[in-house]
């Protein structure tokens, strides 16, 4: 993981999107367990305090989790792919910003606070497009550029990890940094090759394949887009 002033600098070089929803938030009801995220309802699970997650319920240590981020020092949540109950304790299991992507890991429910979110992002590299959809509505659609054919931007279900303000900054408004790992770079400007969406000071990029993974936009809608990417919203990448 870079040092916090030089990864701003490294998400930018490898990144791709990011979503999450500001309204429509709820606590989740007892007996209404999470399950796996959908296009018009998903969980997130904001840490309490220090966890680990752990490879099974009860199982091997995965990840030590922190209740804030690493870059905004905002309250940490996760994309919540799954729950159950082992011997009268409730798990969720979250999808962790490690490689390989997809990652995941079970916390005990106790150490998380559940929210139901409707925003859902999607981003397609062949149309080179970012879409907001709200219970499974689209309400936005943006225009992006994506990974080059050597450094593609990596396919699958991610979520917003850390949604970075970075103010005056030439990839600002907002770093978008994800769960997702690019699949060439395994360092990048002292990184490990963390994917994110981001500003981009040029809208002559958009429309093409030019990052090293990352996802760009115009400065303009990487800000408007904030208003919905929050962390542990689902972010899918198709082609």
């Amino acid at each position: 993981m870079l040092k916090r002033t030089s990864t701003i600098l490294a998400l930018a070089g490898v990144g791709v999107l990011a979503g999450a929803s500001v309204a429509a938030a709820q606590t989740a009801p007892a007996g209404d367990l999470p399950g796996a995220p959908t296009m018009e309802r998903s969980w997130t699970a904001r840490v309490l305090y220090p966890v680990v997650a752990r490879r099974t319920p009860g199982g091997a240590v995965v990840s030590k989790l922190q209740h804030y981020t690493l870059w905004s020092q905002a309250p940490s949540a996760y994309m919540v792919t799954e729950s159950k109950v082992v011997n009268g304790k409730t798990w969720i299991r979250i999808q962790l910003p490690k490689r390989p992507n997809g990652t995941q890991g079970w916390v005990p429910e106790d150490a998380v606070e559940l929210r139901a979110t409707t925003t859902w992002i999607q981003v397609s590299t062949k149309a080179r497009t970012l879409t907001v959809f709200k219970a499974g509505k689209r309400v936005k659609r943006f225009r992006v550029a994506v990974g080059t054919g050597g450094t593609p931007t990596p396919k699958g279900r991610f979520a917003v990890l850390d949604p970075v303000p970075v103010g005056g900054h030439q990839l600002g408004p907002y770093i978008m940094v994800l769960t997702a790992h690019s699949t060439v770079h395994r360092t990048f400007m002292g990184g490990d090759g963390i994917v994110g969406i981001h500003g981009w000071p040029s809208s002559s990029v958009l429309g093409k394949a030019v990052s090293n993974g990352c996802v760009r936009m115009s400065r303009g809608d990487v800000r408007a887009l904030s208003r919905y990417a929050k962390a542990g919203v689902p972010v899918e990448i198709v082609a």
